[in-house]
């Protein structure tokens, strides 16, 4: 069980002689963030931006650039390339973001010819610490996937659970979200979610467990799932929900984060590295626990 974000700093302390590649990296948060992984001994960044605003940026935040690469490029497109190339070509194990457009960032990663995609589909995934919820759950999609069909959240499902399964979970429990528990046809996420539980069973998803449809209330409260006597494997005990579309994702996360007291860390899956994928407007501890999870994930 992941207990909290804190976790991923334990696992990522366990991994030697890593690198974060920072794209665009004259940017506050990110850089506070990086001198959080250097001072906890996790990694070590290269910086990819305007050089002398990082430079800047440092002397305010009391980050000691000396010993640490840093690589001028004015043009955040093309230190989005520069910073991936140097993933790519194993000078860094990890790509972060740093003050630069989603457009930007993901069309790096997602170059036919110097990208990092592994897989057809990629997808965000991000991790979650609620104080209401007795342990870090992960959700996806909330970036990336705009309206994913069955073969997408198969796809989807797949590559988060790889994820859990780097970071110690062998058989996370996973959720497959709509507004009811029961199939109904005039909802197709419950329909969908109800294949994909099937898939699941039949072996066509393996190393955790499916179940769907199932309601927000029954998935994370397992009071909720007897009042209502749900039997289930998942309900009050899940560690991956799949979200409908991107929409109700989106207003899961901000809700989660803005509202409910929440901290996330958010990456990319489907790449042949770890790609964090920040919001730029999240928080420093926010962006400091998403690379200690991707540092952790690092083969």
């Amino acid at each position: 069980m992941l207990k909290s974000l804190e976790t991923f700093v334990e696992l990522a302390k366990k991994k030697k002689d890593k690198k974060i590649a920072l794209a665009a990296a004259e940017d506050s948060h990110a850089l506070k963030a990086i001198k959080l992984i250097i001072e906890n001994e996790i990694a070590q960044p290269v910086l990819v931006g305007n050089t002398e605003k990082i430079k800047q940026i440092a002397a305010n935040i009391s980050l000691d650039l000396e010993g640490i690469e840093v690589i001028d490029e004015k043009d955040v497109g093309k230190a989005c390339m520069k910073a991936v190339k140097i993933v790519k070509e194993g000078g860094a194990d990890v790509l972060m973001r740093g003050l630069v457009d989603s457009t930007y960032y993901l069309k790096a990663i997602l170059n036919k010819e110097h990208g990092l995609k592994k897989t057809k589909l990629v997808s965000q995934v991000a991790f979650i610490e609620s104080p209401h919820y007795h342990k870090v759950f992960a959700y996806t999609d909330s970036g990336i996937n705009i309206a994913p069909d069955l073969a997408d959240k198969t796809a989807m499902i797949k590559q988060a659970v790889e994820a859990f399964h780097k970071l110690g979970i062998k058989k996370p429990k996973v959720g497959v979200i709509a507004a009811v528990e029961s199939v109904k046809e005039a909802i197709p996420a419950t329909v969908e979610a109800s294949v994909l539980s099937m898939i699941n069973y039949r072996g066509g998803i393996k190393g955790c467990i499916v179940e769907g449809p199932i309601s927000i209330d029954l998935a994370f409260s397992k009071e909720s799932c007897e009042h209502k006597g749900l039997e289930t494997r998942v309900g009050g005990d899940v560690d991956l929900i799949v979200l409908p579309e991107i929409n109700s994702a989106n207003v899961f996360y901000k809700t989660m984060t803005f509202l409910g007291g929440a901290q996330g860390a958010s990456f990319i899956t489907g790449t042949t590295a770890p790609c964090v994928f920040p919001s730029r407007s999240d928080s420093v501890e926010t962006k400091y626990y998403a690379m200690a999870c991707a540092v952790a994930q690092c083969e």
